[in-house]
């Protein structure tokens, strides 16, 4: 059962990829953007190079982002599509990086206590097994590692009216800016699988924090994401019906 669903999801990620790849061209040309992640993961990770591991790389933002900042960076996605799109966009920017498809719960190709950190954004709630990998990312941390997770409380409460009034002034500015609506999403369709995806149905980060500590982690710490809930910025306009996004720090 959760094999299909994992071919499911990853089917619609692989056919979503042009759009997302465009999403992160638009971050890379944006200054501000780039500045807010390269100094959240500067203050996140520290200095010093280390070992990091992407999971769920997508396109490459991350990636690129981490190796700018002179980390050894490996990148996982699940979608060859995505691996596609992030493997151009790591050679345009000629970076040393290591990227390769695989199952970011498994994650079996990656040695035990072998890794610094472990990053990811908008990847957790898509997993089919959150708690199995947590357990399995815990495993391959270095004894002083950490995972930092960003991430949303996506799919969530589509019936109260916050969701409705972002919802249509997300469909109003797009039809103002692309003069159409929106493409459907393949990711949103009916029978791919996300309606099963467990962390749509639980309360987050809540639910991260008591599975992170079940996991083993010793401590877990858990933050509003500011800049992207922040009104002030359109993406929060195009976007904010999604979900609130958050920032969680776990420590093995």
């Amino acid at each position: 059962m959760l094999g299909t669903v994992f071919k499911q999801i990853e089917k619609a990620w692989s056919a979503d990829a042009g759009g997302y790849d465009q999403v992160i061209q638009k971050q890379l040309s944006n200054e501000e953007d780039v500045k807010h992640w390269q100094d959240e993961l500067r203050l996140v990770l520290g200095e010093k190079p280390l070992h990091v591991l992407d999971v769920g790389c997508g396109p490459g933002f991350f990636t690129i982002m981490l190796a700018r900042l002179k980390h050894n960076v490996t990148s996982v996605d699940g979608a060859e599509g995505m691996v596609e799109r992030a493997r151009i966009n790591i050679k345009k920017e000629a970076l040393n990086t290591k990227i390769y498809k695989g199952d970011a719960v498994l994650l079996d190709k990656e040695k035990e206590a072998s890794l610094d950190a472990i990053v990811s954004r908008d990847v957790v709630w898509t997993l089919y097994d959150p708690e199995k990998a947590f357990i399995r990312w815990k495993n391959l941390l270095k004894t002083d590692g950490k995972i930092v997770i960003y991430d949303g409380d996506y799919r969530r409460d589509q019936s109260s009216l916050r969701y409705h009034v972002l919802k249509f002034t997300s469909d109003l500015i797009n039809l103002f800016m692309e003069r159409k609506h929106r493409k459907k999403n393949q990711h949103n369709s009916p029978g791919n699988g996300f309606e099963q995806l467990p962390m749509i149905r639980h309360k987050r980060p809540q639910y991260d924090r008591e599975l992170l500590l079940k996991a083993g982690f010793s401590k877990v710490e858990v933050t509003k994401d500011c800049f992207r809930n922040s009104p002030l910025r359109l993406e929060f306009w195009r976007y904010g019906y999604q979900g609130k996004k958050f920032r969680v720090i776990a420590y093995k």
